[in-house]
C-alpha cells in the first residue's frame, strides 16, 4: 500500500486563535499513537491564526481509521465555532 501524505489547514476566527491552537495541539499525542501514523506535525504560520497539519500515513485505510477515532470526532465538534471557514484537508499525490 502506498504511503499517504496530508496537509490540513485551519484559520481561526478573530479572537479565537488561542482556543484553536490548544484544540489542535490536543490532537498530537493521541494521533501519533495511532497505528499507521508515521508523522503528525502541527505548524503555526507567521500569519496570526493560521495553522497547518502535515501528516504521513502508512495507507489510505490508516487515514480513514484516523477520521473515525474519538479524538478526531471530538476535535471536529470543538473547532466548529473556532474556525473562519472550513477546515481544509488536502490528500497529496506525488508527481514524481
Amino acid at each position: 500500500m502506498a504511503e499517504i501524505r496530508v496537509i490540513a489547514r485551519a484559520i481561526a476566527r478573530a479572537g479565537k486563535e488561542e482556543l484553536l491552537r490548544n484544540t489542535l495541539r490536543e490532537m498530537l499525542t493521541p494521533t501519533r499513537a495511532e497505528q499507521g501514523c508515521r508523522l503528525y506535525e502541527l505548524y503555526e504560520s507567521n500569519r496570526k491564526g493560521l495553522f497547518y497539519f502535515y501528516e504521513k500515513w502508512a495507507s489510505q485505510s490508516a487515514l480513514d481509521l484516523h477520521t473515525k477515532t474519538p479524538h478526531y470526532k471530538q476535535m471536529e465538534q470543538n473547532v466548529y465555532d473556532l474556525l473562519e471557514g472550513a477546515f481544509e484537508v488536502n490528500v497529496l499525490g506525488s508527481l514524481g
